[in-house]
């Protein structure tokens, strides 16, 4: 065994092996290099991809590769195993583009409109107010045909203000309001309605939009994920994979600023050292 990481052994097996240890493996010549590495895996605890085999001479042995097809191995030969981690490549420096799609001044949005109380949410209507209700927003749908939004959202809102508010209709309200392009009032309603539903897709996908168009990439990623995983659409699809996308690369990017802001760190800690004791800093 010429190396020996113990980060690739399993944690909960007692470490029995060190580095130049002998291994005594018994196994067929029509066997291959990667049944050889299950075989260590046993004695080891290391998985097989953690393995790596080689000739006495330092030639990586392939993983189909026959043990009778190796050069010079007969009974009682030796190879060469190496237990370790592999490094993952470095991936290139992350470059995050500005998103043009984001809204242009989502402060300017006009106030959030009327919200009823939880207690008014759960008001039972009489026969009267339930028909006015239903009056009211049929009267939101016709706005909405008529592309009068404003109007849209006001019958909307005085339908709710009468109270038995449903996840449904505050979801209902917060596609409106999106419309309108008000997205921190649109993921307010779909938060409320939420509250009331935990399980509703239509709430999840308005304020999964409403966040990816408020700059909230993470928040907006994991409601889109939700409202498919509930009710798959085929229509937030693109939007999901591209939020999920850019959620991952402003993620790596921090690694990596951390990353070079440390390697700076040290390298100044380095010259510093360096110009204390009289020596010179690498270049």
């Amino acid at each position: 065994m010429i190396k020996l990481d113990t980060g690739a052994l399993d944690p909960k097996k007692k470490l029995k092996w060190n580095v130049n240890d002998f291994l005594t493996v018994s196994i067929e010549p029509h066997g291959t290099i990667n049944m050889l590495k299950q075989r260590i895996a046993l004695i080891v605890m290391a998985h097989p991809k953690h393995q790596s085999i080689s000739s006495p001479e330092g030639e990586v042995l392939d993983d189909c590769t026959k043990l009778e097809e190796v050069k010079g191995l007969r009974d009682g030969g030796q190879i060469h195993v190496s237990v370790e981690i592999p490094q993952e490549p470095e991936a290139p420096p992350v470059e995050i583009s500005d998103d043009e799609g984001l809204a242009k001044d989502p402060d300017s949005e006009a106030p959030l409109p009327d919200l009823p109380d939880k207690e008014l949410m759960s008001k039972e209507l009489s026969d009267a107010d339930m028909d006015k209700q239903g009056e009211l927003k049929q009267q939101a749908q016709d706005a909405i045909e008529d592309g009068k939004l404003d109007e849209a959202v006001a019958k909307f809102t005085q339908a709710m203000m009468l109270g038995s508010v449903s996840a449904m209709m505050l979801a209902k309200r917060a596609e409106m309001l999106m419309k309108q392009k008000r997205y921190k009032a649109a993921s307010a309603d779909a938060s409320a309605a939420l509250e009331l539903n935990p399980d509703s897709a239509k709430a999840y996908r308005v304020r999964g939009k409403a966040r990816r168009l408020l700059g909230e990439y993470e928040g907006s990623s994991a409601d889109l994920s939700q409202a498919q995983k509930i009710d798959y659409d085929d229509g937030v699809a693109d939007l999901h994979k591209w939020v999920h996308a850019r959620v991952e690369k402003m993620k790596l990017k921090v690694k990596q600023d951390a990353k070079k802001a440390e390697q700076a760190e040290k390298a100044e800690a380095d010259e510093a050292a360096a110009k204390a004791t009289g020596g010179y800093a690498a270049s």
